[in-house]
């Protein structure tokens, strides 16, 4: 992939950073800055959207091949257990300080890691609650190996516009499309996933065959960064039922936004610190909730806006820590490769 290619991609990297960025205020939840953070959770949206278009690009071609679907999960699961162990391990004092046993906890933990909502409770993952969006990527990625990756583009929009029309039902009889934190929103949640993944398998395929012509350098990359932070804040403003503005900004705002970080390229410069928003997105979504329940407990409003550079730092140990992790796999992995003769060397890189 030439140097043009790769700085595009690395601009989805920032879009995740910010994203993760996003669902952070949210969940901080200042009240005194107003409605500035109160739509957060749609950047869940924008994370199901990223996970079909980059899943296609580094997986699609395998599956139906050299590829299983149990294998693609059990390789997704690897990716996610790390992080989940760092979340849960958090959640696991939050437990604890909220007058939880010691047994149920470790119960919780066990289940947390293994992807297994708990049973018998209104948030299936006591430990971290936003872990459910995790669970509800992986059915995703489980039914893009085994279906979604036969079906052509006209078919995919069509089951992407049927779950958006079935959201838009959930949407108007709840009042938002905040679901899929409680269990019993389960259902209803696989039609958000259903609108916002799918879309991203039509568009990756799309970019694959687009032209990389100048129109593509004219477009501004800030614009992408900037534009789903403008989107989710200003219809919260919008003198339009909340359920609207929800859709409003999954259905017409993101799309374009999201391939205009597909398409456009940004300066050089912009390279690292758009790759390190992406290192840290992964640990930052799944530390920051207990730990700002951790902070709250402690101190409050001063104690969530304390914990926000807190939840930071300890995403960016975390991501230097894979990053080492991944730099030894290789290291160990390379003999291995040279005695198959690089058969390996075109295997895509990991999601």
């Amino acid at each position: 992939m030439n140097n043009e290619a790769t700085r595009r991609l690395v601009l989805l990297d920032g879009l995740r950073g910010i994203a993760a960025l996003g669902v952070m205020c949210f969940h901080a939840d200042f009240a005194s800055i107003g409605p500035v953070f109160t739509r957060g959770y749609l950047y869940v949206d924008l994370f199901f959207l990223l996970s079909g278009f980059v899943i296609t690009l580094a997986f699609e071609p395998r599956f139906g091949r050299d590829l299983a679907p149990l294998a693609f999960l059990r390789r997704r699961m690897r990716r996610f257990l790390p992080m989940l162990a760092a979340g849960a391990a958090v959640g696991f004092v939050d437990f604890l300080q909220h007058g939880g046993t010691t047994v149920a906890g470790l119960s919780a933990i066990a289940m947390s890691l293994a992807m297994v909502p708990v049973p018998l409770l209104a948030a299936p993952f006591p430990l971290n609650s936003p872990q459910w969006s995790l669970l509800l990527e992986l059915v995703g990625n489980g039914i893009h190996a085994r279906w979604l990756h036969r079906m052509t583009q006209r078919r995919l929009l069509t089951l992407a516009f049927a779950c958006a029309a079935g959201l838009a039902v959930v949407a108007f009889r709840k009042g938002n499309i905040d679901i899929g934190v409680d269990l019993d929103e389960f259902p209803a949640a696989l039609l958000r996933l259903g609108w916002s993944y799918t879309l991203g398998v039509v568009l990756a395929r799309h970019w694959q065959k687009r032209s990389t012509g100048a129109a593509h350098r004219r477009i501004d990359w800030r614009l992408a960064l900037v534009g789903p932070v403008v989107a989710v804040t200003a219809f919260a403003f919008l003198p339009v039922p909340h359920w609207i503005g929800d859709l409003l900004v999954v259905t017409l705002a993101f799309p374009p936004l999201f391939w205009i970080a597909a398409c456009a390229v940004p300066p050089a410069w912009a390279t690292r610190p758009l790759a390190a928003l992406g290192a840290i997105s992964f640990p930052l979504y799944a530390i920051h909730y207990p730990l700002l329940r951790v902070a709250d407990s402690l101190g409050g409003d001063t104690g969530r806006a304390l914990a926000l550079p807190i939840a930071i730092a300890l995403a960016a140990a975390l991501a230097c820590a894979a990053s080492a992790a991944a730099a030894l796999r290789r290291q160990s992995q390379a003999p291995t490769r040279a005695a198959l003769g690089g058969a390996l060397a075109g295997a895509p890189a990991e999601a």
